[in-house]
């Protein structure tokens, strides 16, 4: 399967929330809220409130024949304003999501090294993310790198130095 990889643009938004949905609301066997209620979930609510204003708000997107199918992106938090996966206010917490119907076909692997290696190129020396112990995708965030930083329950904080 080819698909293809660009930097995000501000249109890009409404995509972004979608793929945000799907990183959040992942297991096909739970009941889902809807789109709007999902994104209004504590600690989903602001992860892409203002989008593109702050320093450092990167995106990547996966293309197959012109239709985006995922999206992974990291942003910087602060200690008054943060999402999970926090770290500190050097480390941009990175976010995936891919369409349900690609997903397990290396698309999340080759964002991710996208982002890596932007990320480096940018001077930053860390990424941080949070999963879900029973997510598949550990294993990938493993394999790219990242390692647990704190065990939160049912979640692990990883973070992956660059």
């Amino acid at each position: 399967m080819t698909f293809l990889l660009r930097k995000s643009k501000h249109c890009d938004v409404p995509f972004l929330r979608e793929m945000l949905y799907e990183a959040v609301f992942w297991r096909a066997s739970v009941s889902k809220p809807s789109f709007e209620e999902g994104l209004a979930y504590p600690g989903v609510s602001n992860a892409l409130t203002d989008w593109g204003e702050r320093d450092g708000d990167t995106a990547v997107v996966a293309i197959i024949n012109s239709i985006p199918v995922g999206a992974a992106w990291y942003r910087f938090w602060n200690d008054s304003n943060f999402t999970n996966g926090y770290v500190d206010e050097n480390t941009p917490v990175l976010a995936i999501g891919v369409h349900r119907d690609y997903r397990r076909r290396g698309i999340g692997r080759k964002m991710i090294e996208w982002l890596i290696d932007y990320a480096s190129k940018h001077s930053i020396q860390k990424i941080s993310l949070n999963v879900s112990k029973d997510n598949y995708a550990i294993n990938l965030y493993r394999q790219q790198g990242f390692v647990e930083y704190a065990d939160k329950g049912d979640a692990f904080s990883m973070v992956r130095k660059i």
